[in-house]
């Protein structure tokens, strides 16, 4: 049947290109007749069919931005939820226009390819693209043709708007990426282990250092450490789940080149939303020099003692505030004072009362101004001396032992002479202080 609405009838006052025009709508008018036409051919055929009643009857209602779009790429129709999110109007949204036109350039071969598949196997799986907007921008989105039209011309297209998970992901990478960056310009050694070891990530420090490379295989840390030290992150101490605070620890791991250097290893748990700790941040900071710096000095003090304990002197050191933290056990001797009181200041009560303040403004302005110190000044000996010996240390028990000789029962008070240096750093600064109180009683008498 032929539609003549009369728009081709010449007038005496139109001209060829107004009925050229006149002639282009009436083709076109009997094109879109022509597809109401088919439509309604297609809902007659499957309206009593129960496959077709499960589909909603209006889907302009859906609050999902949804278009019908014909398998020639045709657009039929668009609800008011898709207008509202690509901002285009009625003039824009004109049934049987190119329906690529809605995407951005870069994905409308992906989408042409995607409804020809669709129109072929009957399912294709969403996937992301970018929408064309009213005002000449490009929204990310989510789409995902469907089969559901009334005829096999006609597919659903809803549209899921993705802008807003695209700027979170946007700033999370952007902040990943600054993180990462922290990562490789922090001079110690960091990775993430899962609860077996396993790493996950390491950052350029640690890769130097042990000269593994992640994308080599699987790489587990604790290999890193010396057989003997990895039943220390075995069972509970770094299972799945177990730990649940940040802790530290020394340990040693194992160079490249095969020798093994001391380490304070940082550890942080990675909770999962069921607060589960499931995977660690560790960092690793090398103190080798400081720990081999340690020991050696641990064993010259210990040294130190010894030495100081078989000095006939009384022996002591102080730290760079002027605090005693040693005494030898010829202070024990001599005093009988216990280390407790020998640190709560007891040996004021052993110094004479004329010479105390003398001593301590003296030994103030030494410690102040960072030089050696030197003060004679009269201490009262322990009575029963040399009957009972207190050997009391204040870090340890003494086992080395001075013969004394009996108390002169004619004199409470014996002269000594004081002697402090400190002990400095390159820079001028007062680490420590060494001291002695040397008894001089006879010169004292003799002069």
């Amino acid at each position: 049947m032929d539609f003549d609405l009369g728009f081709g009838r010449k007038t005496d006052t139109n001209s060829d290109d107004e009925v050229q025009v006149l002639t282009r709508r009436n083709a076109l008018l009997k094109e879109q007749i022509e597809a109401v036409r088919e439509r309604i051919d297609g809902l007659k055929k499957v309206s009593g069919k129960e496959d077709f009643l499960s589909i909603p009857t209006s889907f302009v209602s859906n609050p999902a931005p949804i278009i019908i779009v014909s398998t020639d790429l045709q657009l039929r129709e668009a609800n008011e939820s898709f207008a509202q999110l690509s901002g285009l109007g009625e003039d824009t949204l004109i049934f049987g226009s190119d329906a690529l036109l809605l995407f951005a350039p870069d994905f409308r071969q992906k989408v042409g390819a995607a409804l020809k598949k669709l129109s072929e196997a009957g399912k294709v799986d969403p996937f992301e693209a970018e929408l064309s907007c009213g005002d000449g921008s490009y929204r990310p989105v989510m789409i995902a043709p469907t089969k559901m039209g009334p005829t096999n011309n006609d597919c659903f297209i809803f549209f899921f708007d993705m802008a807003q998970r695209k700027a979170m992901q946007k700033e999370l990478d952007i902040r990943q990426s600054n993180l990462s960056a922290l990562a490789e310009a922090i001079p110690s050694l960091i990775w993430v282990s899962s609860a077996d070891g396993l790493v996950t990530y390491a950052n350029e420090q640690f890769r130097t250092y042990t000269g593994l490379a992640l994308d080599s295989g699987q790489v587990n840390w604790r290999e890193l450490l010396p057989s003997e030290d990895r039943k220390n992150f075995a069972g509970t101490t770094f299972s799945l789940g177990q730990v649940y605070a940040d802790f530290q620890t020394e340990v040693r791991l194992r160079r490249e080149d095969g020798s093994f250097l001391w380490h304070l290893l940082k550890v942080v748990p990675f909770f999962s939303s069921g607060g589960v700790s499931m995977n660690w941040l560790v960092i690793a900071t090398e103190i080798d020099d400081q720990k081999k710096l340690s020991d050696s000095l641990m064993v010259a003090e210990e040294q130190l003692r010894v030495i100081a304990d078989a000095m006939p002197q009384i022996v002591w050191t102080a730290d760079a505030y002027g605090v005693v933290d040693f005494l030898n056990d010829r202070w024990f001797e001599y005093t009988g004072l216990t280390g407790e009181q020998s640190l709560h200041g007891g040996w004021r009560l052993l110094m004479h009362s004329e010479d105390l303040p003398k001593y301590e403004e003296a030994w103030r302005k030494a410690v102040k101004v960072g030089e050696a110190f030197e003060v004679e000044f009269r201490l009262k000996r322990v009575l029963g001396l040399g009957s009972k010996k207190n050997s009391q240390s204040l870090y340890r028990p003494k086992t080395s032992s001075t013969k004394v000789e009996p108390r002169d029962p004619r004199r409470d008070y014996l002269w000594h002479l004081c002697r402090a240096v400190p002990l400095k750093t390159p820079q001028g600064l007062v680490v420590r202080w060494f001291g002695t109180w040397t008894e001089i009683d006879e010169h004292k008498a003799r002069n």
